[in-house]
Parts: structure tokens; sequence; C-alpha cells
């Protein structure tokens, strides 16, 4: 399980949700993070308004990663438990994430083990689980 943990579950740059590989948004074409926004604009030299008080300033929007296939926020895992159809269609990712990680993959494995698992009573309802065995059962190094 930890294994699992440490290669999919917890990499910031997969989604829990459905195992699709996460993607930030680009700058810009040749825009950077010092460049100025407009024309007149020079780096240090712009004079802003000062606010009246502090009260007035609020705070900037923090940038959050958002999945493109299933739209979770920061791609965390939703705590509601997948139907069987569910949890075989995250399948295709999960294989595609192992393989990134150098493994042979038998994807049809990971599809019976993630299948028989769900049709379990005792294990239906622990999707981290089902996916980690599958995962474990479905590699080859």
């Amino acid at each position: 399980m930890r294994w699992f943990e440490i290669l999919i579950w917890h990499d910031h740059r997969v989604c829990s949700e459905c195992f699709a590989r996460l993607t930030r948004p680009d700058p810009e074409p040749g825009e950077s993070a010092m460049e100025p926004r407009t024309e007149t604009a020079t780096l240090g030299v712009d004079l802003i308004e000062p606010p009246a008080s502090i009260a007035n300033v609020a705070p900037m929007p923090e940038a959050r990663t958002t999945c493109n296939e299933c739209g979770s926020v920061r791609g965390l895992s939703q705590s509601e438990t997948l139907s069987t159809s569910e949890a075989t269609d995250r399948v295709p990712a999960l294989a595609a994430r192992l393989q990134e990680a150098g493994y042979h993959v038998k994807t049809d494995v990971i599809y019976r083990v993630v299948d028989h698992l769900k049709g379990l009573d005792r294990h239906t309802a622990d999707d981290k689980r089902i996916f980690a065995i599958a995962a474990a059962k479905g590699v080859q190094r």
C-alpha cells in the first residue's frame, strides 16, 4: 500500500480521483513574472495609488490546479465510493502512470482485480486499497 501511496496517490502531479496527469496553466507566450503588463509600465517605477487602509486590500486568490479530466480541485480524491464501472474507467490512466514510472503493466490484470474487489462487500468502499492492490498485482519489474 505504501508503494502505491508514494508512487501515485500522493504525487502532486497525478489526480487521485481519476489518475490523469495534472498540468498547470502555462504563462502567455513570451510572458514572465518579471515583465511589465503594459507598454508604459516599467518595473519598479509605476506609481500605484496606495489603498486608504490595509482593510481595503483583498488577498489575491490562490492558484489551484483543477484536473482537466474529472474536474477535481487540486487533484484530490472525492469522498464518494466509486461504482464498479467508474473504477474500471480509471484503469487506463492508472496503467499509464505506472508505465511512466518504468513498470511493465498488465492492464488486463488490473481490470480483473478492480472488478473482483469491487464485487466483494468488505472491499467495495475502499477504492484506494482496491487500486493499490490492483496496481501491485498488475506490474512486473
